[in-house]
């Protein structure tokens, strides 16, 4: 709106013939580097000034008053790299924050120049559709979308985005992976041909189901000292971030009881899996491929498939599912009930009990008739 200036008051106040004031602040913008310019008329001069002081302290400041929820601009590759440094790798778990990394470098091929603002549903759904003609599997695309989405989460957490674009957006179906587990000969010539310093290793690996990751971090102080049957091992920083307890047959009670302690510094090591001189453990693979060649399985075994063998043994022994799934730390049943094919017997007996309640049924019918 124009206005016809009759006198210049002060520096930014001018009197208007109608004989109210005009008052002017000149800024640059902090959003986008423009000269802005803004106006008030009032009836009083004592008004003008102190609007136009305010509004030149709030330009200082860059916080223009009624705008104080501006976005802050940036692009991709830039807030993922804050997201990575600053939460990810602050806030998660070491083999998050990897599997995080890994996601966030192919995000960066297709996202990374673009303003987070310049996102939109679309662009996500249209780099799924991509990822999907490219072959990958339900889980790496999945892990791509749950990372992403928790990226723009936070970035609404952190003022750069007013709304998450990728929410509602559904993860692929995943069909539950295939695994091998060792039969009860295999388990007895895995651990009759591995090396002595990883036997314990591998048999607690195999009768208590702990991750790899869980037996490198087992300290002393989570084997219980009681020699009795109820003997418990205790499971830190697992997986979801609970704490289990997982019974220890006399099998493994035996090979913790055999198994050395190392002695550092006149001190006895804290981890009860370390090297000769006290050096965690942080890799297995050698040696049980090693022990798999030297025990004639020729399958293609993993070692978290001894974690499966745990539990498929359990399952085919008739230990009910949700026993199984405290075992193993699932949180989730949906996760046990990938063993359920090996319980036939289990579930023939259901169906059987339903006959005999319907023969029994059948009977007292003819009775009565």
């Amino acid at each position: 709106m124009a206005y016809e200036k009759d006198e210049k008051v002060e520096p930014g106040i001018w009197r208007l013939p109608a004989g109210n004031y005009l008052a002017e602040v000149n800024y640059t913008d902090p959003q986008t580097g423009k000269r802005s310019r803004e106006r008030k008329t009032t009836n009083r001069l004592d008004l003008a000034q102190k609007w136009r002081v305010t509004r030149k302290a709030d330009a200082l400041r860059g916080e223009i008053r009624g705008k104080k929820d501006r976005l802050q601009p940036i692009v991709f590759k830039n807030f993922a790299k804050e997201y990575l440094e600053q939460w990810s790798k602050v806030e998660k778990r070491e083999s998050s924050a990897v599997r995080d990394q890994t996601s966030i470098n192919r995000l960066n091929q297709t996202f990374g120049k673009k303003l987070l603002s310049e996102i939109k549903r679309r662009d996500v759904e249209k780099y799924l559709a991509v990822r999907k003609t490219e072959g990958k599997a339900p889980a790496t695309m999945n892990r791509e979308l749950c990372c992403l989405k928790n990226m723009l989460r936070k970035a609404v957490d952190w003022n750069y985005l007013k709304d998450n674009p990728a929410w509602g957006i559904k993860q692929q179906r995943e069909n539950p992976p295939e695994f091998e587990f060792l039969t009860e000969a295999e388990i007895d010539a895995l651990l009759d041909h591995c090396a002595e310093h990883l036997k314990t290793f591998f048999t607690l690996a195999i009768y208590t189901g702990l991750r790899r990751g869980e037996l490198f971090k087992l300290e002393w102080r989570d084997v219980d000292s009681n020699k009795s049957e109820n003997a418990l091992l205790t499971v830190r920083d697992t997986k979801n971030g609970d704490t289990r307890y997982v019974p220890m047959n006399s099998t493994v009670r035996e090979a913790l009881q055999k198994h050395p302690k190392r002695i550092v510094n006149g001190q006895i090591c804290p981890l009860v899996f370390t090297s000769p001189v006290g050096n965690p453990i942080t890799d297995v693979k050698k040696g049980f491929a090693g022990a798999l060649k030297r025990a004639g399985i020729n399958r293609h075994v993993r070692f978290h498939d001894l974690r499966h063998t745990f539990a498929s043994h359990l399952t085919m022994k008739s230990v009910d599912l949700r026993t199984v799934a405290k075992l193993m730390g699932h949180r989730d049943i949906k996760m046990t009930m990938r063993y359920t094919h090996l319980a036939p017997d289990h579930l023939q007996a259901a169906v059987d009990a339903l006959e005999v309640r319907m023969d029994h049924y059948e009977k007292k019918q003819g009775t009565d008739s």
